[in-house]
């Protein structure tokens, strides 16, 4: 059986003990690369060779690239054919990210070759992976990314026999001493003459200004040499500069030109037609037009009634969409000035723009944060504001008498709910109305709920006081609330809280947490976790895990979770816009 290559010219060697100059080449699936060297000495360009060599020397059905960039000099590389992704190390979330796609690939691998090494299978072979990591330095450096460290080093060692070869560049060896054993092919550019020992293991001389000029060992044997010969010394090495490698051999037309041809690139879109599967990147800020041109359809679509899409998940870039008529209770948790506001506006104009009839119901606890809220959608559905206390005068059944009260919002809300939604305990009332409870015939005398066919209703929540470890807080969260989700979609109702503050009596956090079926934070969920324990109905999950699942969030990120289908994801939001 033969055995596969991928050979790589990435230049020409000078060994004056064969009086040979044969050329420098590099077989990717029997080494991983570590190059070195000084600033400005030719590492980047040598990157930029490798990866010019493999679109000429592959296909998008044979290999596949992943950057990993913290020098930030590769980044016009991100949309070449091979690239399946560029990610730079703006966002934490990237890095975590490449490797679990590391690990899924290494994981797949590991199972179609069957206990077989990769370049012993020729038939069913899975596509090569290079993964290429410019500036290891800053990666190892930085505590951060500590976790991904041993991601890397299993990489190292497990990828190469089941088609994963990294390739990687620094600028000193400090730290990187339990890599470069993984690492067969070296490469040093200009650098101090003692680091070329550290390399090495045997000196080498200086090369002075002369970017890709420096010194590597041999990996692969030239061609007529018989007899011993030490591949681990130090040879004197030029590489190739990207412009000069990229010029296809024998053929007059720039390396553009044949790029273009070979992946059927479309100059009406600016995109290759041939190119490897593609996992992208967010802009700082996900616009509703960039969330349009990122959006991938996902492979099992689930019909909804009310579907309202928020955002994009952070892995395959699928629209995050939640039912929301199918959903009774939403619950919004996260930092202050993290983009809850942002949120409920996502949700309620997908509201106003699908519903028929509708009704919000916009509760608040007097700090007018609702306020814009109603004034923006009382020109477009039924909407109460009920915010601040107010007179009211409360006809009592038998109409022979009026009571004139001066009730909070939260009395208000609940009149509000008897009135129309449902019937509440008399007794409670009374307190409300300033009758007597003591007298059955008097507190009976408040009117009975009038609730006929009511639109689709939406309460937001949006107040302090049902939180409180107070009778009237408990009554809803522990009463009113389990009896108005066990019906919310028969009826057509949706309870959003858009600021849930902590609860700190243990029956009505239970009540609270059981009633909830779908919940966002925007916050960094493992520190959330684990700040409040069983608190929240993220609670229940282990911090560990979180930490070594999801990096930090950035301001627009957060996490959806379905409760009742138990499904969390990290997701960029859309950013609300002045013409949503």
């Amino acid at each position: 059986m033969s055995r596969k290559k991928i050979v790589c010219t990435l230049g020409k060697f000078d060994i004056p003990i064969i009086q040979l100059q044969p050329d420098f080449n590099v077989d990717l699936l029997d080494s991983n690369v570590m190059v070195f060297g000084a600033s400005m000495s030719g590492k980047t360009t040598f990157l930029k060779t490798l990866v010019n060599i493999l679109h000429k020397r592959m296909n998008e059905k044979e290999e596949r690239i992943f950057i990993l960039d913290f020098g930030g000099a590769l980044s016009d590389y991100r949309d070449m054919p091979l690239v399946s992704a560029y990610f730079d190390n703006s966002n934490e979330e990237y890095v975590k990210r490449v490797f679990k796609i590391m690990d899924n690939i290494l994981k797949e691998n590991i199972k179609l070759l069957g206990g077989r090494n990769y370049r012993e299978v020729s038939e069913d072979q899975p596509i090569h992976t290079t993964f290429i990591i410019d500036n290891l330095n800053a990666f190892t450096e930085e505590s951060r990314y500590l976790a991904y460290q041993e991601k890397l080093q299993k990489l190292c060692r497990d990828g190469l026999s089941k088609g994963i070869s990294i390739v990687v560049t620094a600028g000193e060896t400090k730290g990187l001493g339990s890599y470069m054993g993984s690492f067969r092919q070296k490469i040093a550019f200009e650098m101090p003459a003692d680091k070329y020992l550290d390399i090495f293991n045997d000196k080498a001389g200086s090369v002075g200004n002369n970017p890709g000029h420096g010194f590597a060992n041999v990996t692969i044997k030239p061609e007529k040499i018989t007899g011993t010969f030490k591949m681990n010394l130090p040879y004197e090495v030029q590489c190739f500069k990207a412009q000069t490698s990229a010029d296809p051999d024998g053929k007059n037309v720039t390396f553009g030109q044949g790029l273009a041809k070979k992946y059927d690139f479309d100059s009406e879109t600016g995109e290759y037609r041939r190119h490897v599967r593609r996992y992208l990147t967010f802009p700082k800020e996900l616009t509703r037009e960039e969330y349009e041109k990122l959006a991938q359809k996902p492979e099992n679509e689930v019909e909804k009634v009310c579907p309202v899409s928020v955002g994009l998940d952070y892995v395959d870039f699928c629209p995050v969409t939640i039912d929301l008529a199918r959903t009774s209770t939403v619950a919004i948790y996260g930092k202050k000035e993290f983009g809850k506001t942002n949120l409920l506006k996502l949700l309620l104009d997908g509201l106003v723009e699908q519903a028929d009839e509708l009704r919000m119901v916009l509760f608040d606890d007097g700090r007018n944060q609702l306020k814009p809220l109603y004034e923006k959608y009382s020109s477009q559905c039924d909407c109460v504001l009920i915010n601040s206390f107010e007179k009211r005068d409360l006809p009592l059944k038998d109409g022979n008498e009026v009571k004139d009260r001066k009730l909070s919002p939260i009395q208000q809300f609940y009149l509000y709910l008897n009135e129309n939604y449902i019937e509440l305990d008399k007794r409670f009332l009374a307190g409300i109305y300033g009758v007597s409870d003591a007298l059955k015939k008097e507190y009976e005398n408040i009117p009975d709920c009038r609730a006929e066919d009511t639109p689709f209703t939406v309460f937001v929540i949006q107040s302090k006081l049902v939180y409180l470890n107070t009778p009237e807080g408990k009554r809803f969260i522990n009463s009113i609330l389990p009896q108005l989700t066990a019906v919310a979609e028969e009826r057509g109702f949706l309870f959003i809280f858009s600021d849930v503050q902590k609860i700190s009596d243990g029956e009505q956090n239970s009540f609270f947490n059981n009633n909830v079926s779908y919940a966002f934070l925007l916050d960094n969920i493992a520190e959330f976790a684990g700040e409040r324990g069983q608190k929240t109905v993220f609670g229940n999950m282990d911090v560990k895990t979180l930490k070594e699942d999801y990096a930090k969030c950035e301001l627009g990120d957060g996490y959806s979770y379905d409760i009742e289908a138990d499904k969390l994801m990290k997701l960029k939001f859309i950013k609300y816009g002045k013409d949503d």
